[in-house]
């Protein structure tokens, strides 16, 4: 066979396999880019909804701390105006009438309605916000009769529980169940979170 001689490749036939890992390269890396855009954006939907939720969380708290606050019978004595007023009017009223005893109230201007979860938090209990938010809580009070207070001593002051003084229902200390809906709203955005606490107070 004849010797052909070396062959050799056309420079067009190499800058178009260039042209094409070129491309091939670039479309590579446009996929990892979308990929790492859309993950990234995913986290930070994720890390805004966690901050919203932990707002509406502290929230509700704030609504458990001012109602025990209010439910004091000393602090109560000072409360003259909005929703304070009123939950120590509703926890009188509530003390007065027995038949009301495990039916949940609404503390809020107003006439004592019955509770339901959901509503628009009056003006008194909404708290300051960032520009764009809306934030507040609703409150329901519940009385849940006397504490039944067992395998202790006898109190010896005038405040303190005294079963040999007395009987149980006008002894024991009074129980009382409240529960916070706290809403924070953001843009059409708006996230709930509800707490509940039980706490006694004093004998009245």
């Amino acid at each position: 066979m004849p010797y052909a001689g070396p062959t050799y490749r056309r420079p067009s036939e190499a800058g178009g396999i260039t042209i094409i890992l070129a491309l091939m390269l670039l479309v590579l890396l446009t996929v990892a880019a979308v990929g790492m855009s859309r993950n990234a954006l995913r986290d930070i939907t994720a890390v805004g909804f966690g901050r919203q939720g932990a707002m509406a969380r502290n929230v509700a708290d704030s609504g458990l701390e001012w109602a025990i606050h209010w439910l004091d019978p000393e602090n109560g004595k000072v409360a003259n105006e909005g929703s304070a007023l009123h939950l120590t009017n509703l926890k009188a009223a509530l003390l007065q009438d027995l038949t009301l005893a495990g039916v949940a109230k609404a503390v809020q201007a107003g006439n004592p309605t019955n509770y339901s979860p959901g509503g628009t938090p009056p003006t008194d209990l909404r708290l300051s916000s960032p520009t764009g938010t809306t934030q507040g809580y609703t409150l329901g009070l519940t009385c849940m009769g006397k504490l039944p207070i067992v395998l202790m001593s006898q109190g010896a002051s005038t405040g303190t529980f005294r079963p040999a003084a007395g009987g149980l229902q006008q002894l024991a200390p009074d129980l009382w169940a409240v529960r916070s809906d706290a809403q924070v709203t953001q843009g059409p955005v708006t996230f709930v979170h509800a707490r509940e606490l039980w706490i006694s107070t004093p004998i009245q």
